[in-house]
């Protein structure tokens, strides 16, 4: 049945003719007639952020940390094999390129730094020893 037949039908206008195909339609359940186009997809469309680790070794190594962090993905600094002196100057070369793109810089153990972009937030509760987070104790050791 067509929908102006319907609603003349309503009307009074006309007298609803009901067809085979609209007798079956009232006897299934609403559930099949209904339209299927409120459908949920639940599977997650982003990809997965991927973690860059770096162990420089130059400060030569520090453009490709920032060159990671101005193509958005967050890297972990391993200073442990590095020279006290280069990895301080490499803190700071991060910690400006860090602030530059809006981004964070957060020292996650002895001789490692977790740098992310903007589009990273960093959620780190670490033990509170008193020490003061400003100066970089591990440089001293």
């Amino acid at each position: 049945m067509k929908i102006m037949e319907k609603v003349w039908g309503t009307l009074g206008i006309i007298e609803p003719v009901e067809t085979e195909d609209d007798r079956l339609r009232q006897d299934e359940p609403e559930s099949k007639t209904s339209k299927k186009n409120n459908l949920v997809n639940l599977t997650n469309s982003q990809k997965p952020i991927k973690v860059i680790v770096v162990e420089p070794y130059s400060f030569d190594d520090a453009q490709q940390i920032a060159d990671h962090l101005k193509n958005r993905k967050p890297v972990v600094v391993n200073f442990e094999n590095t020279d006290k002196d280069v990895a301080k100057r490499m803190v700071d070369f991060i910690s400006g390129t860090t602030y530059a793109l809006s981004g964070n810089i957060q020292k996650i153990g002895n001789n490692i730094f977790f740098c992310v972009p903007s589009n990273v937030d960093i959620a780190y509760t670490g033990r509170d020893d008193g020490a003061d987070k400003s100066v970089l104790s591990w440089m001293n050791k």
